[in-house]
């Protein structure tokens, strides 16, 4: 299993049910789509880490505002370093599983863009954009397929917070 799935695996079971926070919402494969980033207080599916001089920001939206069903599930994975995107992964879940089948920025063309990016302790307000196409991957070990893709251009502007273990 991949980093970035594990970490969406491990993510929509630690956290506990919650009250809707902040949303990601855009066209999805020619249709308006909004997700939920479910979160009460600290708790939230958006959240970070920090490992060295990088926190790795992890975003979590689900398809009903008040249920963490990992159905259609999008997952967005960022990884900053002095205020600079480093490396991103979006995730956009086809069944009610992290595992293939799946739309993955692995093997497509998406393309992340962060327009505000502001910290404050053990908090993270985070805004951006996911365009592009995210390829299909149909098993885990098949490569993911671009031709057979679904085009995204969805915004986000979430709080995250801090994980603690």
């Amino acid at each position: 299993m991949k980093w970035n799935q594990w970490t969406i695996l491990v993510l929509i079971g630690w956290l506990p049910l919650s009250v809707q926070s902040d949303t990601i919402e855009g066209m999805l494969d020619g249709e308006p789509r909004e997700w939920f980033v479910l979160s009460q207080g600290r708790d939230s599916n958006a959240s970070f880490v920090e490992v060295g001089d990088q926190r790795q920001i992890i975003i979590t939206g689900f398809v009903e505002p008040d249920q963490r069903d990992a159905y259609e599930g999008l997952s967005i994975s960022l990884t900053v370093e002095d205020n600079q995107l480093i490396d991103a992964h979006v995730v956009q879940l086809i069944g009610s599983t992290t595992v293939p089948p799946l739309y993955t920025s692995e093997g497509g063309s998406v393309t992340v863009t962060l327009t505000q990016l502001e910290q404050q302790g053990s908090h993270i307000h985070i805004a951006g954009r996911v365009e592009g196409v995210l390829a299909l991957q149909t098993a885990q070990d098949d490569a993911p397929s671009r031709a057979e893709g679904i085009d995204i251009d969805v915004q986000f502007d979430v709080n995250a917070y801090r994980a603690q273990f």
